[in-house]
């Protein structure tokens, strides 16, 4: 119990210490805070998904690293609305703390996302006209690159008649492409068509952090709009009970590359002890005294003394946080 007090109170000592220090170089963060944000979403918002960011619906204007914070905070409706206070409380729930929010936006706001068919209206670019037979087209498309998320697919010009010979196959996020059609004289036509593929990947539905094993809770499905397939996971198996090695924003697609499966992590590894003390973080080298895989709760003691044993929270192979509270 005395050694348990004695850590907190260096720990304390350090941390106040480190606060005098962040105090002194304060005046430009006092600045932005004043400075404020301000949040404005329009009266009518048109989304392809009934759940979307905030970025996506307002304009944000304040901060770069609290417009960041803001940008992917998640909201959804029911019945194609979206309250002031339902905005309200997302802004409230980020933990953006000190800045002051100006919201301008209608009480309630009208969501209108395509329907079933997906028949929103469209502009199409100049010189590009989109054929009356676009959905045989994506059929096309989609059997040419076994893809089983979505392709939309602009046609410029109109379809020739005849059966399509060229290509064998698409690659999954190719941009552009030309299709040839043989008719039954044995003319080749081609035409050139555009594609805009998409395709409901996992995001964040809250900021998961690295090392930290992610929960079925911590993801949810979102369309996207991709331009190479596998970049980010699509299935929960891909990603439940694995560790992400870099923090993830709330809102943020989950990249394959930087996920992988528990690390067990060995009796008398070497590692680093964090602590952390509201914004403030105190460090020392330690050992583990007992396995353990991240997320586990172990004992660790420092390097430089040997009476100094604490419990913490395993965050990777070489790092175990403890938490002082």
């Amino acid at each position: 119990m005395k050694m348990r007090y004695a850590l907190r109170r260096g720990f304390l000592r350090l941390f106040f210490v480190l606060a005098a220090l962040l105090l002194a170089g304060g005046g430009a963060s006092a600045a932005q805070r004043a400075a404020g944000v301000r949040v404005t979403i329009p009266s009518v918002l048109y989304m392809q998904d009934a759940a979307f960011t905030l970025g996506e619906a307002a304009r944000i204007e304040g901060p770069v690293n609290v417009r960041a914070t803001l940008s992917s905070l998640i909201l959804s409706t029911s019945g194609g609305v979206l309250t002031r206070d339902e905005v309200l409380q997302a802004i409230s729930a980020s933990g953006l703390g000190g800045f002051r929010v100006e919201l301008r936006m209608p009480a309630r706001v009208r969501v209108e996302t395509p329907g079933p068919e997906g028949n929103g209206t469209e502009t199409p670019e100049p010189g590009v006209q989109p054929s009356g037979s676009d959905s045989s087209l994506s059929s096309m498309v989609k059997s040419l690159s076994a893809w089983d998320g979505e392709v939309e697919v602009t046609a410029v010009g109109s379809i020739p008649r005849g059966r399509l010979v060229e290509p064998a196959s698409i690659v999954p996020g190719t941009p552009a492409a030309t299709l040839r059609f043989q008719d039954e004289r044995g003319r080749v036509r081609s035409l050139s068509v555009r594609m805009a593929w998409t395709q409901n990947v996992l995001v964040a539905a809250r900021s998961i952090q690295r090392g930290v094993p992610i929960t079925a809770r911590d993801l949810m499905l979102r369309p996207m709009k991709i331009t190479r397939p596998g970049v980010y996971a699509v299935d929960a198996a891909e990603a439940v009970g694995h560790i992400s090695r870099k923090p993830l924003k709330q809102g943020e697609p989950v990249p394959v590359e930087f996920l992988s499966g528990p690390t067990q992590v060995r009796k008398g590894r070497k590692v680093t002890i964090v602590a952390r003390y509201g914004g403030l973080t105190a460090t020392a080298d330690g050992v583990l005294l007992e396995d353990g895989s991240p997320g586990d709760l172990v004992r660790v003691r420092r390097s430089d003394n040997k009476k100094s044993v604490v419990k913490g929270y395993i965050v990777d192979e070489n790092t175990v946080e403890v938490r002082v509270q």
